[in-house]
């Protein structure tokens, strides 16, 4: 039985639902094999661990998930809250996916959840998430982590990839295999063939669809790679880049330092755009330096002494 909606928050116009590992969000498919929510609006998070919260942003065609290696390292400190954005993940689908949106998506992800501020990271497009979000709303953002991810316009990314998923006859799949050797021709670089097949689900119908909404997305590809815009955010930021990247160069430094004054930058040796997967125990340290620095500067939870629990299927009260 669905609880009542009159019970469940409603922020910013969005629903926020906690997924359990034990116990998943139940979804059902309509009959096009898409995943439809029973509420026309929500963000799905995970969360795992206590002390004061930080939230972990992921990039594009990604999802809460990407970041789990991440997210249990900082459990030991940290509340960590990873959370699916529009279009990705078990998140609702929306037209429209610029910086502002999303970081209002954020920002009304945080009040859902009667949270004041809390640490932020992300990855690549979820970097500039963070990014906007700390512009925006500042008083949110205790401390802004970005990972290999400059603040400037970058030419789309994976327009052609995600063409070729949406090309992709599903009706004919019937083996995930089989939807990977399709796609070999467009996609022939096996492991970010093999990320990009993540968004790839079986239905209850037992049919595949795929859960990101890949429409909106490529339609959002010029608003993905858009710079962001607004006043310099004066808290405390640590960037980190991969040295083996092109995403973030020496010659951005003066760009990211216009927009955040108190930014550091930390490069890894050899690493490439995925730093958090391929030196995930070296970030969740970098990360537990940088947050920890600063957290008795946190404002905890609204309503201090109240206790607030989570479980799957249920809302924040």
């Amino acid at each position: 039985m669905l609880p009542d909606r009159s019970a469940l928050i409603c922020r910013n116009g969005l629903d926020f639902r906690h997924v359990d590992a034990e116990m998943p969000v139940l979804f059902d498919v309509d009959e096009f094999g898409k995943c439809v929510s029973y509420y026309e609006k929500y963000a799905v998070f995970s969360k795992i661990g206590s002390g004061p919260p930080v939230i972990l942003i992921h990039g594009l065609l990604g999802s809460c998930a990407n970041m789990g290696v991440v997210a249990r390292g900082l459990s030991r400190r940290f509340e960590v809250l990873s959370v699916d954005l529009r279009n990705h993940g078990r998140s609702f689908h929306a037209p429209g996916m610029t910086y502002s949106e999303m970081a209002q998506d954020l920002a009304g992800f945080m009040e859902g959840l009667k949270l004041d501020s809390a640490g932020v990271a992300g990855h690549s497009m979820g970097g500039k998430c963070a990014m906007q979000l700390a512009m925006d709303f500042p008083e949110k953002v205790a401390g802004l982590a970005v990972l290999d991810m400059a603040p400037k316009e970058y030419e789309p990314v994976w327009v052609s990839y995600i063409q070729a998923m949406l090309d992709l006859d599903l009706s004919q799949v019937d083996r995930r295999d089989q939807a990977d050797q399709l796609l070999a021709s467009a996609v022939p670089d096996g492991t970010l063939r093999g990320f990009l097949l993540q968004n790839l689900k079986r239905g209850n119908d037992d049919r595949f669809f795929w859960r990101a909404d890949l429409s909106a997305i490529l339609a959002a590809m010029t608003d993905i790679g858009a710079p962001i815009s607004g006043n310099p955010h004066q808290g405390p930021a640590f960037f980190v880049r991969g040295g083996a990247s092109d995403f973030v160069s020496d010659s951005d430094w003066e760009d990211i330092q216009a927009l955040f004054p108190e930014a550091v930058l930390t490069t890894i040796a050899k690493a490439g755009h995925l730093v958090h997967l391929e030196h995930p125990d070296l970030i969740t340290e970098l990360l537990t330096d940088f947050f920890g620095t600063f957290q008795v500067g946190f404002v905890n939870r609204k309503n201090k002494g109240k206790k607030e629990t989570t479980c799957a299927g249920s809302y924040h009260p």
